[in-house]
């Protein structure tokens, strides 16, 4: 039988679709009878699950702390497992990893100083971390800003990034492109485990008389929004743009300048069930990235909702679209190509009906709650037989540990 599972995680709460996913996996795990544990800085007190044990640290990212006062008491329960999200603090692994195996999971670019990992639309880097990244961030621009003042920094994260993938028993992906990237880096401890619709069900009906495009997710640049607002002008559609970010006004003024203000909406950020009646809803969903997404979870989504999706073809996309099975593949950055792929669909509601179809069977075979469950608990036996295969032997631990009044896990 598994011990418990600690899951370190920065906050508790539904503010994005990393921090959904981890309250959802950890829910699975309970649901399948796995004792969950929870470590963060901030915890919402009215996302307080049943069947989960909270521990609130509000120094878990104080590094002027000492490793044992950022984790408090939530080594006392000895973890079968310590399970990193966007967590990325070597110095607390490192302590941890005394007690426990420790398993991160990657949910994005993390060894890129950029975060977004390309140059420009379609042209993904390949290079690993490293000295050499600096030029290319202002000779090539991947970047991607006209302040590099914050470059240094991120640049020292992501170096932070790597050393604790490297000294990590697993690291978790959730895709091939984010697993490429990985070795790129030379993480050889690695798993791909598949996400899960995190959605209700919507019924919707009445596709055959709607012509309607649906976005969801973050307004900013990288996600492509702009060529979406621009694609609309060749339009006989609604368009509804669903989220937040940075780029929202500009995204609502661009819309404007090209007299698409009666046809594009901005209902800005939804509730779990209104995202998912907007999903089932839709004639298309759109999914318009310029940078590789690494999975584009709102197209599993879609797809479970019996909806197409079409998508830019870059990152992990791929993994669960077929380009004219589940939807259509469009070139990144091109307005042209994907206003002609969503006329073709908006045209045709039986191919509509057949793609969503297709997309549905697609997710109902690899991505559901129970493949994500056996995936995670495969990773987890894996991990913990390599750290008990590393350990040294019990009197070698004893005497390399110094003796201090503080408590280690």
């Amino acid at each position: 039988m598994m011990g418990p599972v600690l899951i370190v995680t920065p906050r508790w709460t539904r503010d994005g679709g990393v921090a959904t996913h981890v309250m959802t996996s950890a829910a699975a795990l309970v649901a399948h009878g796995v004792e969950v544990h929870v470590l963060a800085a901030q915890i919402a007190p009215e996302e307080r699950a049943p069947g989960i044990t909270f521990h609130q640290s509000p120094d878990l990212f104080n590094r002027e702390a000492t490793p044992q006062r950022r984790v408090g008491a939530a080594m006392e329960r000895l973890p079968h497992i310590v399970h990193f999200h966007q967590f990325e603090d070597p110095d607390v692994a490192c302590h941890m990893q005394r007690s426990a195996p420790v398993i991160v999971s990657v949910h994005g670019y993390s060894a890129c100083t950029s975060a977004v990992h390309y140059f420009r639309p379609g042209e993904e880097c390949e290079r690993p971390h490293g000295p050499g990244c600096v030029p290319n961030l202002i000779g090539r621009g991947c970047a991607h800003t006209r302040n590099p003042s914050w470059l240094p920094g991120s640049y020292r994260r992501a170096t932070r990034s790597v050393r604790l993938l490297g000294q990590a028993d697993l690291v978790i992906s959730y895709s091939s492109v984010i697993d490429r990237h990985l070795s790129t880096n030379g993480i050889e401890r690695r798993a791909i485990v598949p996400l899960f619709s995190t959605l209700p069900q919507a019924g919707a009906s009445g596709h055959e008389h709607r012509r309607r495009v649906v976005f969801a997710g973050r307004v900013v640049r990288p996600k492509g929004v702009q060529v979406l607002v621009r694609a609309a002008c060749e339009l006989d559609a609604e368009v509804v743009i669903c989220g937040d970010g940075r780029d929202l006004d500009s995204m609502r003024s661009l819309a404007a300048r090209l007299g698409l203000g009666e046809r594009i909406s901005f209902p800005g950020w939804l509730t779990a069930d209104a995202l998912a009646a907007e999903l089932a809803g839709a004639s298309v969903v759109a999914i318009p990235s310029l940078w590789p997404e690494p999975f584009g979870l709102v197209g599993i989504e879609t797809l479970a909702q019996g909806r197409p999706v079409i998508a830019s073809a870059t990152g992990g996309i791929g993994d669960w679209l077929e380009d004219g099975v589940g939807g259509l593949l469009a070139a990144p950055g091109d307005v042209p190509a994907l206003a002609a792929a969503l006329n073709e669909l908006l045209a045709d509601p039986e191919r509509q009906r057949a793609m969503g179809a297709a997309g549905r069977e697609r997710v109902a075979s690899r991505f559901t709650a129970a493949h994500h469950v056996a995936a995670l608990l495969g990773a987890f036996d894996a991990a913990r037989t390599g750290w008990e295969r590393r350990q040294p032997p019990l009197t070698t631990r004893r005497s390399s540990v110094p003796i201090t009044g503080a408590t280690l896990g």
